[in-house]
């Protein structure tokens, strides 16, 4: 069974995001504005919509341009308008759409609640507890189309072979940039 890595090839090229508020001189602030987004399978629930701005380039004369899927540091992604209408319907089967704000408009963090517990540890690449190149047991991979996280590899979002397919497919007919897959395990 094939399994792939949702990743974002050009996040060096792109704009990310963080907090909106001034919040970075607040530690306790801070832990707790990022704690809203770890859902590590579970649901999430919040009483108004997160703010999140664009990164400043300081340094640079040019602003990196946004892709339709952020660069987000949490274990989501943070999803633009144009993919949440093609492709929200499908990443809704295996978690949730939240809303956020982004500098003002309303986009939605991808919380994934699809749980695999499918990490084979023995014929994973492991370097000081973290899990470099994970293997999964084949068997647990179910064959229709699906997104899931493992619980052992917090932050990480994966797919499927049939997944891949049905988001490569939305990708290309809506011109979404942001999303890309790197190849995990293959048999």
């Amino acid at each position: 069974m094939t399994v792939w890595e949702i990743t974002n090839q050009w996040a060096n090229d792109v704009a990310s995001l963080t907090h909106a508020d001034d919040i970075e001189f607040d530690p306790e602030q801070s832990v707790q504005f990022w704690k809203q987004f770890e859902g590590f399978g579970s649901l999430l629930q919040w009483k108004s919509a997160p703010r999140l701005t664009t990164v400043e380039n300081e340094g640079r004369r040019k602003r990196r341009p946004r892709a339709d899927v952020s660069p987000f540091t949490s274990p989501g992604l943070v999803l633009n308008a144009k993919v949440h209408g093609a492709l929200g319907a499908f990443l809704s089967e295996f978690g949730q759409l939240l809303e956020v704000d982004v500098d003002g408009q309303i986009e939605y963090y991808y919380n994934v609640t699809k749980v695999l517990e499918c990490l084979d540890r023995g014929n994973s690449k492991i370097e000081a507890y973290y899990v470099e190149q994970p293997a999964f047991h084949e068997h647990l991979i179910p064959a229709s189309p699906t997104v899931f996280v493992e619980p052992q590899l917090a932050g990480r979002i994966f797919v499927n072979e049939a997944a891949k397919a049905v988001l490569e497919k939305g990708i290309a007919e809506s011109g979404i940039t942001g999303m890309s897959f790197r190849l995990v395990t293959s048999k």
